[in-house]
């Protein structure tokens, strides 16, 4: 008897040793992981891609300012002032300057919003030339349910209050009642000074009306216009131009608005302020979130799958044969995807951060899942993403935001009690000067702005988003639009 134990205790403590041993290789290898960047260490992924993994910058969530109501947009306007602009889903645009937000709002709109799920006051964008003319823009959805893109213009007696009675329309699509999902809702401008608009497919499940391959209609599209010209003077709902270089112009019967095709619902479209690429995060259906790259020399004319494809997979094979085409060179396949088993339901596209606070951020896209609030950052190897999970906020995220500064926020959408955080690095931030906040725009009687070529102001670890290598170029057909047999619908409810 005392042999056996004799014989057991030997046998603990030759596996405490082997233990120990294994923990504390294990102990060097993590400190070796957390020493490299996020390129140096690889593993297979699904679908046989390759997916990298070593360490993340570390961040944290600073609250900025609460009791916020639903934001869906966080911008500034270029004009040197440190104003941030916070659209709300209910029509009001607030303004957040010298640490606390203005009692009166910048834009109140909410008598034209009808303010349902999906719907709403959702973008805002500033023309480069606004501290010159004070003209803005917002995207909403009007009382019939269509989606509007309107300018308005700063007042003439304060800064911080527009001119509701300055309404001008751009344009307008119809999304008819009781659907009129997927808004999109992005207006954002390129470094070519247009208008950029994401538009979803119209439809709450399976894009039962082709919308997204159909290139005789905007929905689930983007548009790509010229705010200063006006091509359609007898219309009072197209104040607008059509840039001659869009990728359908001279190509009747698609639409020569129409800059990229093939989205379901993308929510949250940004321009790198310092190279000008486009980034588009496509919501998904049942399985997969994506998000697209545009490189800044594109020509437009980009297919992104939807609704042959959900991400990287197929969807709906229909014609048969059409996902083996749009998976091998028949359309432009996203950098970024998850599966909504991590568990995830609905990504928010971010910014690619450019500031000057955190230098250990530098270049990295930020995106999140709306509702488990996993915040990723990926950065870009060569022609491959890499992408880790960096924090998990355990609320759901809305919208990112962007100061002059190129410093990043994130929004808690958490309805009259929603909360704009800072995004703060893990390294020391190097002082820059604060703006000062008394600049005011100074207005001119021209009808319009006049646009320019520079950019707009554009917590545990779980597992990674996939990262999907991106794809060669590859010249993206251009179908005539023809109708197909609508698939049966998919129901899923798709947060805003």
């Amino acid at each position: 008897m005392k042999k056996k134990v004799t014989s057991a205790s030997g046998f603990f403590r030759l596996r405490f040793l082997i233990v120990l041993f294994a923990s504390l290789t294990g102990l060097f290898l993590a400190l070796l992981v957390t020493a490299n960047s996020f390129s140096e260490l690889a593993f297979q992924g699904s679908n046989g891609l390759t997916q990298k993994r070593g360490s993340s910058p570390t961040i944290k969530l600073e609250p900025v300012v609460s009791g916020l109501t639903e934001p869906t947009n966080v911008t500034n306007a270029g004009d040197g002032t440190g104003r941030i602009f916070i659209a709300q889903e209910t029509g009001e645009i607030m303004i957040f300057i010298n640490g606390s937000v203005l009692p009166t709002p910048f834009l109140d709109i909410s008598d034209l919003v009808r303010q349902e799920p999906e719907q709403g006051l959702l973008g805002l964008a500033f023309p480069s030339d606004y501290a010159e003319h004070g003209f803005f823009f917002v995207d909403y959805t009007d009382l019939d349910g269509n989606i509007v893109v309107a300018r308005y213009q700063v007042s003439a007696a304060d800064p911080n209050v527009a001119d509701p009675d300055s309404a001008s329309t751009i344009l307008k699509q119809p999304q008819g009642l009781p659907l009129g999902d997927h808004n999109g809702g992005t207006v954002a401008f390129g470094p070519d000074g247009y208008l950029y608009i994401s538009i979803g497919d119209g439809s709450c499940c399976g894009d039962p009306g082709e919308n997204g391959q159909d290139l005789q209609t905007w929905l689930g599209k983007i548009l790509r216009v010229d705010i200063n010209r006006d091509d359609f003077p007898g219309d009072p709902d197209r104040n607008y131009g059509v840039p001659p270089d869009n990728p359908f112009v001279g190509q009747p019967p698609a639409l020569p608005e129409i800059w990229a095709y093939g989205l379901r619902n993308p929510w949250r479209c940004t321009f790198d302020r310092l190279t000008g690429d486009f980034f588009i995060a496509d919501v998904g259906q049942d399985t997969w979130e994506e998000v697209n790259f545009q490189p800044a020399a594109s020509t437009g004319g980009e297919n992104y799958g939807w609704d042959v494809l959900e991400g990287m997979h197929c969807y709906e094979d229909d014609p048969p044969g059409s996902c083996d085409d749009f998976l091998n060179g028949g359309s432009t396949l996203p950098i970024l995807e998850y599966n909504h088993d991590l568990p995830a339901c609905s990504v928010t596209g971010g910014y690619r951060y450019r500031g000057q606070n955190y230098p250990d951020l530098e270049s990295v896209y930020f995106y999140a899942d709306f509702c488990t609030g996993r915040l990723w950052g990926a950065i870009q190897q060569g022609n491959e993403w890499q992408s880790q999970e960096l924090l998990d906020a355990d609320f759901a995220i809305s919208t990112f935001g962007e100061d002059e500064a190129g410093e990043l926020y994130v929004v808690e959408y958490n309805g009259d009690q929603s909360v704009l955080y800072r995004i703060v690095g893990g390294q020391t931030p190097t002082p820059t000067p604060t703006p000062t906040p008394t600049v005011t725009p100074t207005l001119t009687p021209t009808p319009t702005p006049t646009g320019t070529a520079t950019p707009p102001p554009t917590p545990t670890a779980t597992p990674t988003a996939t990262i999907i290598p991106t794809p060669p170029p590859t010249p993206t057909p251009r179908p005539a639009p023809t109708a197909r047999p609508r698939p049966a619908a998919h129901p899923r409810p798709t947060p805003p």
